[in-house]
């Protein structure tokens, strides 16, 4: 382009001197018509050098013009190329001698200002955008939440961290959503926020094995939707515990209840019962309202074990004394069951607890243990010292515990034979109870067992740290002189 310039240029002032050769020469003849021969030859030869002359001084001027004007033009467009290729930081060179302003034309040294200055201000407006789609890129990545941009056609156009972590690979920018996504309830509230353009909320439980999403697609103001998706496995898992919780109470409370109901009604019905009948009675209503006593106790401490304001007065306490201390206290209840308590000891070792939690720690396990051992006739406690916790085992020899129930036993409500625990008087609380009160000592707590060779629950509590030695200030030597 610049060469046709050049070339016009050029071209413009040959034209130029040619026609002012013509007119000169036009005028020149008129003159001479009126003059005699001499002076005729004389001027017309000063005249053709005259020209020539000036033709020879005007040529190179044009072609020294023209080329200044042409390179200057070819910078800018070396300069539009490199912004056309995303160069932002291309400029055109106005301050070497080669380009300094000719007479004439000094409004391309304002346009190549201009184009500078605009080049300037698109730089700073592109890195003011890439900087908050930087920023807003970090901000989607940080979210707990997974999110989605798709086109007015289908098509993915970006997605955050959490979304790609949910899908992997498979979802990728300029990707049909369809392609990645099979679950039925989320690609409805796409096509709702896509055809309607209306905000859709749904549920998502088949993106992620064992995962639930709630859904929201919205509308985008130029076109395509925007799709976020809140994990609420959990809300759902509190929620379903919750109904079972509430169930199980209601279960557990229901039955006593109808029991204790139907004595009372059967007493008043019967205008004059029988002392031993009445005795019977009362004695069946009375065991129902001690179950109920119990089941209300044991829910009261899993509340309190449960609580985030649950606070244990921890202390350093020797391991034999704490185990030993728990054996006496259930002495009674094992003889009087006709099962033998064997103790295999515990170490003397000071480890960090709570003398009432660990009481209730070991009359659960003791009186489940007691619950079973009935065929086997036997209990064995003891504990061992490990490298930074005392584990503690109370194992009983009845028929034992599947491996399936193993993982569940410490669960709230949770009966190996439902049948069995409540004809036992179980609340089906206790182990639970357990569970939280040794995880809020920082121990461990889990189940081993075999089905004919009973079952053992084993427990650890960690050491209490060792006291610091404060160091004796060194002795002065006695002074000679006496006050």
């Amino acid at each position: 382009m610049t060469s046709n310039v050049f070339t016009r240029l050029l071209g413009l002032f040959v034209l130029l001197l040619a026609i002012q050769a013509l007119a000169i020469g036009f005028v020149f003849q008129r003159f001479v018509l009126r003059s005699n021969e001499g002076t005729l030859e004389m001027l017309g030869r000063e005249a053709l050098w005259s020209g020539l002359i000036a033709l020879a001084i005007a040529i190179p001027l044009a072609a020294f013009v023209a080329g200044r004007i042409s390179a200057r033009l070819r910078r800018v467009v070396s300069f539009a190329h490199r912004i056309a290729s995303g160069d932002l930081s291309a400029r055109i060179d106005s301050t070497g001698p080669a380009v300094r302003p000719i007479a004439g034309i000094d409004e391309l040294s304002s346009m190549e200002a201009a184009l500078n200055e605009s080049a300037v201000r698109l730089g700073k407006d592109f890195a003011e955008l890439e900087s908050g789609r930087a920023e807003l890129a970090v901000m989607l990545d940080s979210m707990q939440e997974a999110v989605v941009a798709i086109t007015a056609a289908g098509f993915v156009r970006w997605s955050n961290a959490v979304m790609q972590g949910i899908l992997g690979s498979q979802l990728a920018p300029g990707r049909p959503l369809v392609h990645s996504v099979r679950d039925p309830e989320l690609l409805a509230c796409v096509r709702g926020a896509l055809e309607r353009r209306e905000l859709c909320v749904g549920r998502a439980s088949l993106l992620a094995p064992g995962r639930v999403f709630e859904v929201n697609a919205a509308p985008l103001p130029a076109g395509g939707a925007l799709i976020v998706l809140h994990d609420v496995t959990s809300i759902e898992a509190a929620q379903k515990s919750r109904r079972e919780f509430v169930a199980n109470v209601s279960h557990e409370l229901r039955t006593p209840l109808t029991s204790i109901q139907g004595y009372v009604e059967t007493l008043i019905e019967d205008p004059n019962p029988s002392p031993e009948t009445t005795l019977e009675f009362l004695g069946v209503i009375l065991k129902n309202a001690s179950r109920m006593n119990r089941l209300t106790e044991d829910l009261l401490a899993l509340a309190s074990v449960e609580s985030p304001d649950y606070k244990l007065s921890l202390q350093p306490l020797r391991a034999n004394v704490l185990f030993q201390d728990a054996i006496d206290s259930i002495g009674g209840i094992v003889v009087d069951s006709g099962v033998k308590l064997q103790s295999a000891g515990a170490p003397d070792a000071l480890v960090m607890a709570d003398p009432d939690a660990m009481h209730q720690v070991f009359g659960n396990l003791m009186e489940n243990a007691l619950k079973y051992a009935q065929s086997g006739k036997r209990i064995r406690a003891g504990a061992r010292l490990l490298a930074s916790e005392v584990e503690f085992t109370i194992q009983d020899f009845g028929p034992g515990i599947a491996s399936e129930h193993l993982e569940r036993i410490f669960e709230r409500f949770y009966r190996v034979d439902k049948a069995r625990s409540r004809e036992s008087g179980g609340t089906g609380l206790g182990l639970a109870i357990v569970k939280h009160i040794v995880l809020a000592h920082g121990g461990r707590i889990w189940a081993e067992s075999e089905l004919g060779n009973g079952a053992s629950f084993h427990f650890t509590l960690p050491l209490a740290p060792a006291p610091q030695t404060v160091p004796q200030p060194a002795q002065q030597p006695a002074s000679a002189a006496t006050f």
